[in-house]
């Protein structure tokens, strides 16, 4: 880390010294007479100093060019009103397509159909909730569901939504339990679940909100595609792993949610505080018996515009066995990788999704954004992270030491506060990961 430290500083020092000498070399261009009307004009300058002058410039221009050029087409045009109306229209027959990128190179895409709207019933209706989706990303996870529900009983804040959802992840990374695993033992498994859940909740307001869920869960755990590493079952043993075979569970959830952000997305104010405790219990052959309780904390806050936001979030988890029964690897704190979906780990960007498996995780995130860019709705912020985590067993097995951290810096490009592309480059101490993204971490 201080070497990555160090070369910062040379890297920073050489531009600041490059740039004073380009003021210099610029200054001492220009000559003036204190007793004349006129500023003196030198000769042209030759085509190497010009060069040499401007060398910090053209690296810029060769990316300003075609952005130029671009923007001017899509006004030209009126490509981004067209795009507009056509997506506002589809929307209105209650049809929402989706594309997304999950990573360099990975790409998806989704439709998502709200029945009501479709039928002509929502001014009938207002409160009713019936839609399907079909969610694709390229080697992540197949994902189709559907919901039916009130959103609010009657004049009151009660609300009641059952839904449905398979999903089937080909390639999960596993590296084994516990924070002090080896990067060089992964190995990879497939994860099929069917999920039924019904919810009946109370809204108090538009802000605050208490949940209560009761859900059956259907996990089955097979070999995954490996990519190049190993398969589960040949280095590790159901022994050795609870729920290797897949469990079938039943849950009993209490949620309770504060959300004050401005935007779901690319907010600039306001937070989000969410505690979440569960109960879960095995059945048929499965001996899975355990609590869950999960903690979470995000502030964005405006550093004298909204062109300037530092957000955090703070992130705990703990699963606690009930007597001799387990806790489900496939179930436990997950660190590792960008966003917790599609993936199913919680965010530690310097580090492989599904890095580190255990009963308990204390995580923290930290960015700065400042935008750079604007034209019309579309934005361009720079953001710089820090991410700072941890997975343990019990509350005593947690030590300082084992904190992994992950920086890095990049770029975020967003329409109308809905973000459309993230690129960061992020570094841990088991390397340095590129991330192109649709959507933000938190």
């Amino acid at each position: 880390m201080n070497f990555h430290l160090k070369l910062l500083k040379v890297a920073i020092g050489s531009i600041i010294f490059c740039l004073g000498a380009g003021v210099v070399a610029w200054a001492q261009d220009l000559t003036y007479d204190r007793y004349a009307a006129l500023l003196e004009e030198n000769p042209e300058s030759s085509t190497a100093k010009k060069i040499a002058s401007h060398f910090l410039v053209y690296p810029f221009e060769l990316v300003k060019w075609p952005v130029d050029q671009t923007l001017l087409y899509i006004e030209k045009h009126y490509l981004e009103k067209k795009v507009e109306w056509i997506y506002d229209k589809i929307q209105e027959q209650g049809i929402k397509p989706s594309g997304t990128i999950v990573s360099l190179g990975g790409l998806g895409g989704g439709l998502e159909v709200d029945f009501v709207r479709l039928t002509r019933l929502r001014e009938h209706y207002p409160d009713l909730t019936t839609r399907g989706w079909y969610q694709w990303t390229n080697d992540v996870n197949m994902e189709v569901g559907s919901e039916l529900g009130l959103q609010r009983i009657g004049e009151t804040g009660f609300r009641t939504i059952g839904n449905f959802k398979y999903s089937n992840r080909p390639e999960e990374h596993f590296y084994g339990i516990g924070p002090d695993t080896s990067a060089g033992e992964g190995t990879s498994y497939r994860m099929e679940s069917t999920d039924l859940e019904t919810l009946f909740g109370y809204n108090w307001g538009p802000s605050l909100s208490a949940d209560a869920k009761f859900g059956y869960h259907n996990v089955n755990i097979t070999n995954g595609e490996d990519g190049g590493r190993g398969i589960i079952d040949t280095v590790f043993r159901p022994q050795t792993i609870s729920g290797l075979a897949g469990d079938e569970l039943i849950d009993l959830k209490l949620e309770l949610q504060r959300d004050t952000r401005n935007r779901s997305e690319n907010s600039t104010k306001g937070g989000l505080a969410k505690f979440v405790w569960s109960y879960y219990e095995g059945v048929d052959n499965s001996k899975a018996r355990y609590f869950k309780y999960e903690a979470e904390m995000s502030r964005f806050l405006r550093l004298g515009a909204d062109r300037r936001v530092l957000a955090f979030r703070l992130y705990g988890e703990h699963n606690d066995e009930i007597g001799d029964r387990y806790v489900p690897f496939h179930q436990m704190a997950k660190l590792g990788g960008y966003g917790a979906y599609p993936r199913l780990s919680r965010t530690l960007r310097g580090f492989d999704f599904n890095r580190f498996f255990d009963e308990s995780s204390a995580l923290m995130n930290l960015e700065y954004r400042y935008t750079i860019w604007e034209y019309r709705d579309f934005k361009l912020d720079s953001i710089v992270f820090w991410d700072e985590g941890q997975v343990f067993g019990e509350f005593s097995d947690f030590q300082f030491k084992d904190f992994r951290e992950s920086y890095g810096l990049g770029f975020r490009v967003s329409l109308a506060n809905v973000v459309l592309l993230t690129a960061v480059v992020a570094h841990g101490d088991e390397g340095t990961n590129l991330y192109v993204k649709t959507g933000a971490p938190f």
